[in-house]
């Protein structure tokens, strides 16, 4: 008897190497998208530190720009993990507050928003409404 594996065995192995490979591949994309909304969701935590502390510090949130020294590395952060690239972090700003926000790439239509109040978290509603928009700046309803 000669020992080794027949044609059919290693057609079996090849079939189940296959069928494994193209469940992770299909999972790929997706988890590579949720690792750049949670890097997105860092930064805006952060941001939201240094906008309280603008807020504190100054009794203004006049200066919680993107070029706010403490917010550039941020921004940039933020921008570079939205799929849009262009528009991916949006701020307003006035004495009164200010708010942060960008949408996120897993799913279609949501955000993840921060505003100088202390509210946090995702939104479906798109935050430009209340955050840029009037003088409000605050966060839509959110959800944690």
């Amino acid at each position: 008897m000669k020992k080794g594996f027949t044609l059919i065995e290693l057609l079996v192995v090849i079939a189940i190497i296959g069928i494994l490979a193209s469940v992770v591949l299909i999972g790929f994309p997706n988890a590579t998208k949720k690792a750049k909304d949670s890097r997105i969701i860092s930064a805006i935590g952060q941001a939201r530190t240094v906008m309280i502390y603008i807020g504190a510090n100054e009794g203004t949130y006049e200066s919680f720009l993107s070029t706010h020294d403490d917010m550039v590395t941020l921004w940039t952060e933020i921008t570079a993990n939205n799929s849009d690239g262009t528009e991916g972090i949006h701020g307003g700003t006035e004495p009164q507050g200010a708010c942060i926000w960008s949408q996120l790439n897993a799913k279609a239509s949501y955000w993840y928003c921060a505003d100088s109040r202390g509210v946090a978290g995702f939104t479906e509603i798109d935050p430009s409404t209340l955050c840029a928009g009037g003088t409000s700046f605050t966060c839509p309803v959110v959800t944690s």
